[in-house]
């Protein structure tokens, strides 16, 4: 806009004239004309501005970030929400936000509203942390002449998936509820599935029901693309039809079982997810 009022003024037309063109008042005009003339082109660049200053310092924010942090990790208290943590910013620093500020303040300091991660209440911390010693269960798993090295591990889970249609809405007079057909059943399908990270790849079937046959099946997919001179182990979690004879018949697969209630150890519960 400035500099197009510049090559309206060095064409000769009046000031008057460019901001009845240019739909500005004429003082904007005054303005950028009189600043090209003392200072030329560079001073009609947008300068910086340094708005209002934050009302938190850089180390009050950092405290009220490991505040937040540490309340989202204990299991033991409630919710954190905006009104709790005005509280805590007016107890602390003396400091008064509006309530909509306090949101963007958490936004701008890379925070945001989401939902918790669910845990069962008999899920042991213990168990999980035994259980990231993955190497030495590995080993006890493997035949004796399979390397580290030699190994694939594949992330096994399975997933439902299924449709029941609803009743969609219309236009109908104010007062009146029509009635419409809806299809009772349900119908689902399973989806038994493993990845393997290391190699790219995941094998997968489809099937109308769960058991023990079916995951066999599943096992022998893995069998079947696992590399000669290679052993794959497949992580899964403990579901009925996971006993520990599945993986028998095939000299190139074993599993390992997570431990109880802990989904969040399988990354193939992202996909699902």
């Amino acid at each position: 806009m400035r500099l197009l009022a510049l090559a309206h003024f060095k064409e000769g037309q009046s000031r008057t004239q460019i901001a009845k063109y240019l739909k500005v008042s004429r003082t904007s005009v005054n303005k950028w004309v009189q600043t090209f003339l003392e200072e030329g082109l560079e001073g009609l660049q947008e300068k910086p501005r340094t708005g209002r200053p934050t009302f938190l310092t850089p180390k009050q924010r950092e405290q009220l970030s490991l505040y937040i942090k540490r309340r989202a990790s204990e299991p033991s208290v409630g919710r954190l929400t905006g009104s709790d943590i005005h509280a805590y910013i007016i107890k602390e620093f003396g400091k008064h936000y509006h309530p909509d500020s306090i949101y963007y303040l958490l936004n701008r300091m890379g925070f945001s509203w989401i939902t918790s991660r669910s845990k069962h209440p008999s899920q042991s911390q213990q168990l999980q942390d035994d259980f990231k010693r993955f190497k030495t269960e590995t080993i006890l798993k493997i035949p004796g002449h399979i390397s580290l090295e030699a190994v694939d591990v594949w992330f096994q889970d399975e997933a439902r998936f299924g449709q029941q249609n609803t009743t969609t809405r219309l236009w109908a007079e104010r007062g009146t509820r029509p009635r419409a057909v809806k299809q009772q059943q349900f119908e689902y399908a399973y989806l038994f599935g493993s990845v393997c990270p290391r190699r790219g790849i995941g094998e997968a079937i489809v099937v109308p029901w769960v058991n023990k046959e079916i995951m066999i099946q599943h096992l022998n997919q893995i069998s079947q693309v696992t590399e000669y001179g290679r052993h794959a182990v497949v992580i899964m979690d403990r579901a009925g039809w996971h006993t520990d004879d599945i993986a028998e018949q095939f000299n190139n697969v074993s599993i390992i079982k997570l431990p109880p209630y802990s989904p969040e150890l399988n990354p193939i519960e992202q996909v699902w997810s």
